[in-house]
C-alpha cells in the first residue's frame, strides 16, 4: 500500500503542486473587490404574513460581490461587465471584511425597522413605537467601540437619542473621557473613550425601533444578505401582505431605494450593475430614487433593455403608481 503511495505521489507530483498551489492563490486576500451584475431576490418568498400570495412578484435588487484575490482581479481588468474596487471604497478607517458584513448587517435591520413602519402607518393599522436602540454602525479609531455595540448610557445617563448623546459631549472639554454604557452580545460593559479636538469621539450610530405590530409578521433573509438599499421594495412588501392588496397585477416589479421612517426614498451603490440583474431575471417594471434615475435611464437606454423604469421619491407615489 505506501509503495502505491509513493507511486502515485511521484508520477502525479507536478499535478499536487499545482493544485496546491492553486488554493494558496486562491485563499490570499488583495485589498480591492469586484462589482458585478447582480439579480433579484423576489420578497413574495421572504415576507410570512398570514395573506395569500399574488400573482407576479416583488423584488429586492443586489450587485453579485467577490472579494480579491488573484483570480478575481484578473477576471476584473479581463471582464467588460466586471469593475475592480479598491477595498478602502467600502472602509471607514481600517476595516476589515468581516466588519464591513457586520455593518451590513446592521443596515439590512435598521432597513427593515423603516420599512415596517412606513408600510403600517400608511394602513389604519395601528404600530406602536416602544422603544429606540442607537447601535453603531461605524467607528474612526480604535476606541473600544464596535460595530453593532447598542448605546444604553453616557456617563450614567440613558441615552435615548444621539442628540443627547452630543448634548452630553458638548459639557466636556477636549481631552476629559466619557464613559460609555454599551451592549455587546447581551452583555453590558463600560468603555471610556478622549474627548478629541472638534468634540467628536470616533463613532457614528443609526437608531433603530422596537414596536408593537397587531400582524404576525416574519421576514427572512440569509446570512450573507445586507444592506439599506432594500427598504423601498421591503415597505412595499409589507405593505402588500399586511393590507393583501394586489400590487403586483401578474407583473414582475424589481426596485431599489433605501427607505427613512417618513417615507422617502434615498439613493443606492451599484445601479448599473441592479439594472442589468433586473432585466437578466426578467424584470417588467424597476422603480428607482431620483437619486438614481438619470444613471439608471442611460444604463436602460445604451443598453437596449426592454424594462419600464419608474422614478419614485416618496413610498405613496409608489403605491399609487402600482395601483393603477
Amino acid at each position: 500500500m505506501k509503495e502505491k503511495i509513493k507511486q502515485f505521489l511521484k508520477e502525479n507530483l507536478l499535478g499536487i503542486l499545482f493544485l496546491i498551489t492553486l488554493i494558496i492563490v486562491v485563499n490570499i486576500e488583495l485589498p480591492y473587490y469586484i462589482e458585478a451584475p447582480g439579480g433579484t431576490i423576489n420578497l413574495t418568498e421572504r415576507i410570512d404574513a398570514d395573506y395569500d400570495k399574488k400573482n407576479g412578484s416583488l423584488n429586492m435588487l443586489y450587485v453579485t460581490q467577490y472579494r480579491g484575490n488573484v483570480v478575481t482581479v484578473l477576471l476584473g481588468k479581463i471582464l467588460p461587465s466586471w469593475d475592480l474596487y479598491e477595498i478602502s471604497n467600502q472602509q471607514i478607517s481600517n476595516e476589515t471584511a468581516t466588519e464591513i458584513h457586520q455593518r451590513n448587517k446592521v443596515m439590512l435591520e435598521n432597513s427593515i425597522q423603516a420599512a415596517t413602519f412606513v408600510a403600517y402607518a400608511n394602513t389604519d393599522k395601528k404600530i406602536t413605537i416602544t422603544g429606540t436602540k442607537n447601535i453603531v454602525i461605524a467607528t474612526t479609531k480604535d476606541n473600544g467601540i464596535h460595530i453593532g455595540d447598542i448605546l444604553i448610557s453616557a456617563d450614567n445617563k440613558t441615552i435615548n437619542s444621539i442628540l443627547e448623546l452630543k448634548d452630553i459631549i458638548d459639557t466636556k472639554n477636549v481631552g476629559d473621557t466619557i464613559t460609555l454604557t454599551i451592549k455587546r452580545n447581551e452583555e453590558e460593559k463600560n468603555v471610556e473613550i478622549v474627548i478629541e479636538e472638534d468634540k467628536i469621539i470616533g463613532i457614528a450610530t443609526i437608531t433603530n425601533y422596537d414596536y408593537e405590530l397587531p400582524d404576525e409578521l416574519n421576514i427572512n433573509f440569509r446570512s450573507g444578505e445586507g444592506g439599506s438599499s432594500g427598504g423601498l421594495i421591503l415597505a412595499l412588501g409589507i405593505y402588500s401582505e399586511i393590507t393583501g392588496t394586489d400590487l403586483l397585477k401578474g407583473r414582475n416589479i424589481a426596485g431599489t431605494g433605501t427607505i427613512d421612517i417618513e417615507g422617502n426614498v434615498g439613493a443606492i451603490d451599484g445601479i448599473k450593475y441592479k439594472i442589468a440583474g433586473a432585466v437578466k431575471d426578467g424584470m417588467d417594471i424597476v422603480l428607482v430614487s431620483p437619486y438614481n434615475y438619470a444613471e439608471a435611464k442611460k444604463v436602460i437606454e445604451d443598453n437596449n433593455y426592454d424594462i419600464e423604469l419608474v422614478e419614485i421619491s416618496k413610498f405613496e407615489e409608489a403605491i399609487e403608481y402600482l395601483s393603477k
